[in-house]
């Protein structure tokens, strides 16, 4: 009897030591799990943590209606510790060969936590139900509804030649810059070009539009020399058909201008007459994600707001993106900036995959074949929509730690197959060559 007592005692501690876990270490565990591709003991570790944790988290899924900010996150460790355990439940179970028990992982993610959010050591979340979309519709094609909205074809006058751009410093001939970049820029094929500058040098290509840029601006005497040396010619010799406003005035390393500096400068630019695009913030949304670079705060939302208080015309939204090979979630990204301001144009000036974590270009956690199957899907979907008036992909340096895999160009200024699908897509074959490889 005392040994039976003893052993009672016995595996009642050992449940309450298992009890007192708590879901973030499980979730630990099933990373480390995951790491290892011990595919089984995921599979566990989640199945303990859906019975313990479960309900709670499901409770407070049904309690929102949308995506929960970084600060309201914060508060839902159940549902965010569940959502991450479920979708690497659904990773193992993929990885391991079992399509169906993958499925009904990711399914299960999307009924019960699609609101859960995963917390990236970067600095930001993301979605994991994003992430089982994809996967859902990388295991049975076509079962996902596609993301898009139907509009009305632009005006004649915001409609740009082609909605493939490229962007490569150029300076005046003798900088070593225009040398290099002016061959690149010839071999993507691309309709329109922009050089982070107002200035037009002499080798830019005619068949290009040439879309001058007011960089930043910190005097409204040195704002307005700049306008009239460089872009009133422009507009005289019926060159320039539309400006882009300032690059990422939201972030230290680029223009880093407050927004009422913005607003105050604007009203200098409506005078030009052309269509404007608003500045082009590496924080579009003024939230944290994991295309955003790290940069946080508001300037987006506070600029946009108040221009339209004061009724300053902004005729299409400037955007840059910086994210991993989820298509999905570039386009839910593109979707919402677009119903943030108004339902203008988006014009995405700059967008690549990128790893702002690597340290070297070999640490680089994206591989080139899904950059690449990442580009086949966005390009085509961006050139169905009436809404995206234009986009340029960033072409990162080949050795570049953070963007080596989005490089268009090889060390030997070859294109890369990245670069020869970009080179492919034109207004008659907006799919472009999707036999690349």
């Amino acid at each position: 009897m005392q040994k039976l007592i003893t052993t009672a005692i016995v595996f009642q501690l050992a449940m309450l030591s298992v009890m007192a876990e708590e879901a973030y270490q499980l979730t630990g565990k099933a990373w480390g799990a995951l790491g290892s591709k011990n595919w089984d003991e995921v599979e566990r570790l989640a199945n303990r943590s859906a019975n313990q944790w479960g309900e709670h988290a499901r409770r407070q899924n049904n309690g929102l209606a949308k995506m929960p900010n970084t600060q309201e996150a914060k508060k839902l460790n159940s549902l965010n510790e569940v959502a991450t355990i479920t979708y690497l439940k659904g990773e193992a179970l993929f990885k391991k060969g079992d399509r169906e028990g993958a499925l009904a992982a990711y399914y299960t993610l999307l009924a019960d936590y699609n609101y859960g959010q995963i917390w990236d050591n970067g600095g930001w979340y993301w979605s994991p139900a994003n992430a089982a979309r994809e996967r859902i519709a990388e295991i049975m094609p076509g079962s996902q509804k596609e993301v898009g909205i139907d509009t009305e074809p632009l005006s004649e006058t915001l409609r740009l030649p082609g909605k493939k751009g490229i962007c490569f410093t150029l300076r005046e001939s003798g900088d070593g810059g225009a040398n290099r970049n002016l061959p690149r820029i010839e071999a993507t094929n691309s309709y329109w070009n922009y050089s982070w500058g107002s200035q037009r040098i002499a080798q830019q290509p005619e068949d290009l539009e040439f879309m001058p840029m007011t960089w930043g601006a910190w005097s409204n005497e040195g704002f307005a020399k700049d306008i009239a040396k460089n872009i009133k010619p422009q507009i005289e010799a019926g060159q320039a058909k539309r400006i882009l406003g300032f690059n990422e005035p939201d972030k230290k390393e680029q223009a880093n201008m407050p927004y009422q500096a913005a607003l105050k400068y604007w009203p200098m630019l409506e005078e030009l007459g052309l269509p404007l695009c608003s500045p082009a913030c590496a924080n579009p949304l003024s939230d944290i994600d994991e295309s955003t670079q790290g940069v946080r705060g508001t300037w987006m939302r506070d600029f946009m707001r108040e221009a339209d208080k004061r009724n300053y015309r902004i005729d299409y939204i400037g955007v840059h993106w910086y994210g991993s090979t989820n298509a999905r979630s570039f386009k839910e990204r593109m979707v919402q900036v677009y119903e943030a301001y108004g339902r203008r144009p988006l014009l995405i000036s700059e967008f690549a995959v990128a790893d702002w974590n690597a340290k070297r270009p070999e640490d680089n956690q994206h591989q080139r074949a899904d950059v690449l199957k990442f580009m086949k899907d966005v390009i085509p979907w961006m050139e169905k929509q009436n809404w995206i008036a234009g986009y340029c992909w960033f072409s990162f340096e080949d050795g570049d730690r953070n963007g080596t895999c989005s490089a268009l160009f090889d060390k030997d200024e070859k294109l890369t197959a990245l670069g020869r699908y970009y080179q492919s897509v034109t207004v008659e074959n907006p799919d472009g060559d999707q036999s690349i490889k």
